[in-house]
């Protein structure tokens, strides 16, 4: 990297040690966050030193002269490292966290952060009404008012930025992202207004969280393809297939076998950071081969709890995947009907192994999957909120589309948080040879209550296609790869009928599908309107 970087380099991590061990480490995480500027800018300005020089009018030459404007994240952290975390008090501890997004978000709370956002949110109107109306200084505006909540603000800045740059892809993206938190709380505000104070509580007049309803349980023997699709997945509501898991691999899944396959494979864990920005708040924690991780987590419950978490069989242990049979239900998979390569199409199924006592906190898978678990080992506790609830949980939207919650379910607070009195949760407890499906859109927790072994996968099909399609729309706006995806999935003739006589399918069957009686489909995209066009 060139020396011209070093500034940004220098920035991270944000922590009270500085300590540069993790420096490369946090860059890349930040990077990755859909939506930071971070990393982008330091490319562009790399370009801009190799660039010749261009041939500029006089206004262009004016624009070149200034210094272009950061965004919020990059300012507070300079701010941070030079000035700011020597104005935390002694009862502020930053977060156990090296994720530069967790950082960002405490700073930006505290007492000092505060101020400093507030100062900068002067100084930068002070800049345009002094006349420098350039896009940089209305979208570093924006996202300063966004750090404080006022979303309308927020939005009226970033137009003024979109107005004069419309090609900017990363405001259009960040547009859409304030958007949505307008409409969540919109929604939000409407319930509140409506909302009964006494509607939870109980004869002594305390408040007490909605009791959850059990997920539904079908035998794999009671349920037909085609029974799963509409009743199910076409009505997002979860269902709990029992006999099914035992059926799924070619030899039976136990810590021992995983060893065997697996045990030299490096793996990234997680553990669990209350204060996390990230999806579901797991962070990462270290890396370790998979065979060390089993027998920490079998020998040593003293140990830090950490999860082998959403670890992608096909791309890091294809040994495993090719025992697996993806059942009929989700073997229509349209991410399979793509081209090598593309994004997603080989992520799953994926590994996920956990001590008793961890969770995955509340979150929504990404892109508008739909979700399915098969149960080896263990128990595990899932707690469900339809996809309507989603406001009433306090989703918050920090750097990606993936929404962070406020709300603790492990001790509700509905004083606190008092839509929560008008969610209406489902349970249930996953048990071994049981597989699970989650549709797409619905907030969930998951509990272990055993070590417990499972794999997992994200899907495709008619019953979350338009939303899939809708959530790329905005993710390829800053990725190429999901661009490319999304691409595919428009084309006129992609194969999106679905067939009722579909059967499980071995591995390599899934992955080289060939749909050879594709005409006798029967599924389509206008027999599921119609059919939704009748529930209504």
């Amino acid at each position: 990297m060139e020396n011209d970087n070093i500034e940004y380099i220098s920035e991270w991590p944000i922590s009270s040690t500085g300590s540069h061990e993790n420096d490369t480490q946090s860059l890349s995480q930040l990077s990755s966050g859909v939506g930071s500027f971070l990393w982008r800018r330091v490319n562009s300005f790399a370009k801009k030193k190799a660039d010749p020089p261009k041939k500029m009018n006089l206004s262009q030459k004016r624009e070149e002269a200034f210094e272009e404007e950061p965004m919020a994240n990059v300012s507070l952290s300079r701010w941070w490292r030079t000035t700011g975390k020597t104005l935390l008090s002694g009862e502020q501890e930053l977060p156990n966290s090296v994720n530069p997004n967790t950082l960002i978000r405490f700073i930006a709370r505290s007492g000092p952060g505060t101020e400093y956002i507030q100062s900068e949110i002067r100084r930068l109107r002070c800049k345009i009404q002094a006349g420098e109306r350039r896009p940089d200084v209305y979208a570093a505006l924006s996202s300063f008012y966004e750090k404080m909540g006022n979303l309308s603000l927020a939005i009226t800045h970033l137009e003024g930025a979109i107005e004069k740059y419309p090609d900017n892809s990363e405001y259009k993206w960040t547009m859409a992202k304030l958007k949505r938190m307008y409409s969540v709380r919109a929604a939000q505000e409407k319930v509140l207004v409506k909302l009964n104070i006494n509607s939870c509580s109980n004869r002594d007049g305390v408040l007490e969280f909605p009791t959850a309803k059990q997920v539904k349980r079908v035998h794999i023997e009671d349920l037909s393809y085609e029974d799963f699709f509409y009743k199910f997945a076409l009505t997002s509501t979860p269902v709990v297939i029992t006999g099914l898991a035992a059926k799924m691999t070619a030899v039976p899944w136990t810590m021992q076998h995983i060893k065997e396959k697996a045990g030299d494979c490096a793996v990234t864990v997680k553990k669990m950071i209350p204060a996390s920005v990230e999806w579901a708040r797991l962070e990462d924690a270290k890396r370790i081969t998979v065979g060390e991780y089993i027998d920490i987590i079998l020998s040593d419950e003293r140990s830090e709890k950490t999860y082998l978490f959403d670890w992608s069989l096909p791309l890091n242990c294809p040994q495993l995947a090719e025992e697996i049979t993806i059942p009929k239900y989700f073997a229509g998979d349209f991410l399979q009907r793509t081209s090598a390569g593309s994004l997603y199409k080989d992520s799953w199924p994926s590994l996920f192994i956990a001590p008793a006592g961890l969770t995955s906190e509340l979150h929504v898978d990404a892109f508008a999957s739909n979700f399915w678990m098969a149960l080896f080992q263990g128990r595990k506790r899932w707690v469900f909120f339809d996809p309507v609830d989603l406001p009433l949980l306090y989703p918050r939207y920090e750097h990606s589309f993936d929404p962070v919650f406020d709300v603790d379910l492990s001790c509700p607070d509905l004083e606190q948080y008092p839509l929560l009195r008008n969610v209406q949760p489902r349970e249930c407890i996953l048990e071994p040879g049981d597989v699970l499906f989650v549709p797409a859109g619905c907030p969930h927790r998951v509990e272990n209550l055993d070590t417990s072994l499972a794999i997992s996968g994200n899907f495709v099909d008619l019953s979350n296609f338009s939303r899939v399609k809708d959530e790329l729309q905005i993710n390829s706006l800053l990725d190429p790869r999901a661009r490319h995806l999304l691409d595919q999935f428009l084309v006129e003739g992609f194969r999106c009928n679905m067939s009722s006589d579909i059967t499980d399918m071995k591995w390599e069957d899934y992955t080289g599908a060939v749909h050879a009686n594709y005409e006798h489909y029967e599924i389509t995209p206008e027999t599921v309107k119609d059919y939704l066009s009748k529930l209504k």
